[in-house]
């Protein structure tokens, strides 16, 4: 028996590492390592588990063999589990900046004339820069009775703002120029990058706000996602959300590759936000942070979360990266406002 769970134990390894690393492979080589990938917080439990019960049962080296694998896929659990017991204390004297990104959903404004939870959440979080996605800044909210004290009370508080049709959108309290790059002229319909320089305290600062396509699920594949847990048909349909997803994968590389260049041609203090539609450690990610850029939530959280809410798909999706003379001294999810992804915040310090 102590030889089938040690055997065991060495597939459960084998399947640990492959989907901690599987975002080292480009999707357009190979789709399977991002699914994978896609699964490692689900794979990372089992394998806890696993171990545990090993070592329950005094099964001391199959369990040391699960250990290793954790051992040596840490620097990819980090990104999406990290175990920083305290944050930074925060120094005497330095400027700190305070930044929020959000899918805002259209406000929700679509429902009808009421209050947005959403950008009531922004007001009250007096963030000094926050960057939207799905924005729909080009709709006349201003027309919704109920919308234009909150407008009124947006404005005053952001004096500086960008509106970019359909999608993203900055508000700040320090003035900012908006980057003329070719890469930014590569907006589709599909996918979203725009990035300013803001005049912030502490000095310049290019704040990128990201939102990458999503993995080509449509409302029926939503639906199709609500209802796995029903028996007939559930081949058909996880076949059918398998094929929409290593298509986006595909497409993400393209996307972040765009996304990456633009980096490469900045320099100094950066800050990327939004909606990245891919998980830390995928090739899509790896690819946007390249040797340079850190992840605040890896830096200062502690545990796994999740920023998209729905159709049983609890995944973190949405990113505050950075690089430069730039320290987090938080970063935190909050479970507020109406939309189906969760707001991150974060609070950097700056000389």
């Amino acid at each position: 028996m102590k030889y089938i769970l040690r055997f065991l134990a060495m597939i459960m390894a084998f399947v640990l590492l492959f989907a901690a690393y599987g975002g080292r492979v480009d999707p357009d080589i190979m789709t399977l390592p991002s699914l994978a990938t896609l699964a490692l917080p689900v794979i990372a439990l089992v394998a806890l588990v696993m171990m545990l019960l090993l070592a329950v049962f005094k099964q001391g080296r199959a369990a040391v063999i699960l250990l290793g694998a954790f051992f040596l896929s840490w620097p990819t659990l980090r990104l999406i589990s990290p175990l920083n017991f305290s944050h930074p204390d925060a120094e005497p004297g330095k400027t700190q900046l305070k930044v929020l990104t959000m899918n805002v959903t259209q406000f929700n404004w679509f429902d009808g004339d009421h209050p947005s939870a959403n950008m009531r959440y922004i007001l009250d979080q007096n963030a000094d820069i926050v960057v939207i996605q799905e924005g729909l800044i080009y709709y006349s909210y201003e027309q919704l009775k109920t919308v234009k004290p909150m407008l009124d009370e947006l404005y005053k508080k952001y004096p500086y703002r960008k509106k970019h049709f359909f999608d993203v959108g900055i508000l700040s309290k320090y003035p900012f120029t908006e980057v003329e790059s070719p890469v930014l002229s590569q907006d589709t319909t599909g996918y979203f990058i725009k990035a300013w320089d803001v005049e912030a305290p502490g000095g310049e600062l290019r704040v990128v706000s990201m939102h990458l396509s999503s993995l080509r699920l449509s409302t029926n594949d939503s639906r199709i996602l609500d209802s796995m847990n029903m028996p007939s048909g559930r081949r058909e349909r996880a076949k059918s959300v398998l094929k929409k997803l290593t298509g986006g994968f595909c497409t993400h590389v393209r996307q972040a590759r765009a996304m990456r260049q633009l980096l490469d041609e900045t320099s100094g203090d950066v800050l990327v936000m939004g909606d990245m539609n891919e998980t830390p450690g995928s090739f899509c990610y790896r690819t946007v942070c390249g040797d340079d850029l850190r992840d605040a939530w890896a830096d200062t959280g502690f545990g796994p979360i999740y920023t998209f809410n729905a159709h049983h798909l609890y995944v973190k999706i949405d990113h505050i990266l950075y690089r430069g003379d730039l320290k987090p001294l938080y970063c935190r999810l909050d479970k507020s406002g109406e939309s189906d992804h969760y707001p991150l915040v974060a609070l950097f310090e700056r000389h």
